[in-house]
């Protein structure tokens, strides 16, 4: 059987080792318990470690049942039925997940820590079946006991996060980030931007809405590389007839996102076009386009509106320029081929294009694992990744 979460299924055997490990040592200092090992052989254990072995192997279904009747001996490991209900989870059988969850929440004389624990992975399993309401119920009745359970928090703001209730996402972030004192602003960036998207949503709001700006603005205090926020904001200036602000605004990103500024030329050409200047538009870009820390986007895009506005010579020196910085990118090397073969400098075009042929053959992958889908330039009769032996193909 393939699962897609190989990661969680090691997690869960160390966990599940972990546990009876522990759970061993207080069972053996009860002199009962001692007997009763004894009298059946240790089969209770057995069961166990049959049910690990199981797991270790990929075979959860008869890892389950080994572990089920663990359970049934050791009706008191709540640990072991928590380790359960997540096996269940990861398989998909989520009914059966809230089931164990829901009985052990039932146990009149479960510890706080238990129950808990049970609530949360209770949460988890609502959240994987699709019911909504009832996993953000389960949350917040974690973190009424434990307002600072970490798991619960960030599970309640992914929650509200996909629901689209921004103003909830926000604040359980924020008591997220003061739990464990690691800021994310690139987050908050973006859920305050999906705030004034809302905002501008609303019937009988325009786009200039100083309510929606004043969101774009914090996006951008937060995170001053927030593309979004920097386009929106500057979207919002231009309504209100204040391009030189716009202006501003876009060219900020040179500095705070320079590998993203591309996404902006769009916009920014209608700010200087409103502002009457559109020479400054083409200055600037010939200076962005200059400097060392311009992206390939920005040298293909800004040579594919000289070319467009039949300045050919110029959207050359472009590219040639831009291929000095990115000698390795496709996306230069193609328009600048084209390009030269307009111009009827075809000798040239040809040569760049047999460079860049070479060094493209140089990293090529030449082999593949037909069993794995390990790749490599050379030829391993055995396959460094599965070991097996004689597998490896020519692509």
């Amino acid at each position: 059987m393939d699962f897609p979460h190989l990661a969680g299924w090691s997690a869960l055997v160390v966990t599940l080792g972990a546990i009876i490990f522990g759970a061993g040592r207080r069972l053996g200092r009860e002199e009962s318990t001692q007997r009763r090992l004894r009298d059946d052989g240790g089969q209770d254990s057995a069961f166990y470690w049959r049910g690990l072995n199981f797991l270790l192997a990929d075979e959860p279904d008869k890892a389950i049942e080994e572990l089920v009747k663990f359970v049934r001996i050791h009706s008191e490991t709540v640990e072991i039925y928590l380790s359960l209900g997540r096996l269940f989870r990861a398989r998909g059988e989520v009914g059966r997940a809230i089931r164990i969850h829901q009985t052990l929440i039932a146990r009149p004389n479960l510890s706080d820590e238990h129950r808990t624990a049970a609530l949360h992975a209770l949460a988890e399993d609502f959240r994987q079946g699709g019911f909504v309401d009832r996993a953000v119920d389960a949350y917040r009745q974690v973190l009424h006991v434990d307002p600072d359970h970490r798991a619960a928090l960030a599970g309640l703001q992914a929650m509200h996060e996909n629901e689209g209730r921004w103003d909830m996402a926000l604040e359980l972030l924020k008591r997220l980030e003061a739990v464990t004192g690691t800021p994310d602003p690139r987050r908050e960036a973006h859920i305050r931007v999906r705030m004034g998207l809302e905002v501008q949503s609303s019937p009988a709001v325009s786009v200039g809405d100083a309510r929606a700006m004043d969101h774009f603005r914090a996006a951008i205090r937060v995170f001053p590389g927030c593309v979004e926020a920097h386009r929106l904001l500057g979207e919002a200036l231009l309504v209100l007839g204040r391009p030189e602000e716009a202006i501003q605004t876009f060219e900020a990103v040179k500095s705070a996102r320079p590998s993203h500024f591309f996404m902006l030329l769009d916009p920014l050409r209608r700010a200087h076009l409103q502002a009457g200047d559109e020479e400054g538009f083409f200055r600037g870009m010939q200076g962005s386009v200059a400097a060392l820390a311009s992206s390939a986007r920005l040298v293909t895009h800004w040579a594919a509106w000289l070319e467009k506005d039949g300045f050919l010579d110029e959207a050359l020196e472009v590219l040639t320029i831009g291929m000095a910085y990115h000698p390795r990118s496709l996306a230069i090397v193609s328009p600048l081929i084209t390009l030269l073969a307009r111009r009827e400098r075809c000798q040239e075009a040809l040569e760049i294009a047999r460079r860049r042929m070479d060094e493209l053959l140089a990293v090529q992958i030449a082999f593949q694992c037909a069993r794995c889908g390990f790749k490599a330039q050379d030829i391993y009769w055995k396959c460094p990744q599965c070991h097996q032996w004689d597998t490896m193909e020519p692509l």
